[in-house]
């Protein structure tokens, strides 16, 4: 870099170091981003329950959560009883009254569309559930 001064050119060897800062932030935004991906799995195998399901386990005053599932037929499905989507937006708010959840854990079938998911999803965010769950089996 040649830098002028007065009536003298003076050669300057300095490193631009504005190029190398820049990438490096842009590495740095890059890791950010990608560390908690990377550290999603451990490598546990959970045992299945032998008699029975963990939720039946716990006392009704303990469980503060509601499981809602979806399968292929387009229904949804609580407490083990299949539901037709209008009903089941119909009656939802009056069947977890008693349970009052602060969680929802959402079950759905690898061949069920994505656009149901997010519709009971929409649905559930309206109704005043912010804390909503998506269970998936590991393989």
């Amino acid at each position: 870099m040649i830098k002028v001064i007065g009536d003298q050119k003076k050669i300057v060897s300095e490193i631009n170091i504005t190029p190398l800062v820049d990438t490096l932030l842009v590495l740095l935004i890059i890791f950010m981003v990608t560390a908690p991906a990377m550290t999603r799995s451990v490598g546990i195998e959970l045992p299945e329950p032998k008699n029975g399901s963990a939720a039946d386990k716990i006392p009704q005053e303990k469980k503060n959560f509601a499981v809602v599932g979806i399968n292929t037929k387009n229904q949804f499905i609580y407490e083990e009883i299949e539901y037709a989507p209008e009903e089941f937006f119909q009656s939802f708010p009056k069947l977890i009254e008693d349970v009052e959840p602060e969680k929802i854990f959402l079950h759905a079938d690898k061949k069920v569309m994505y656009e149901q998911i997010i519709e009971l999803m929409t649905f559930l965010q309206s109704q005043g559930h912010g804390k909503i769950g998506l269970v998936f089996q590991e393989k």
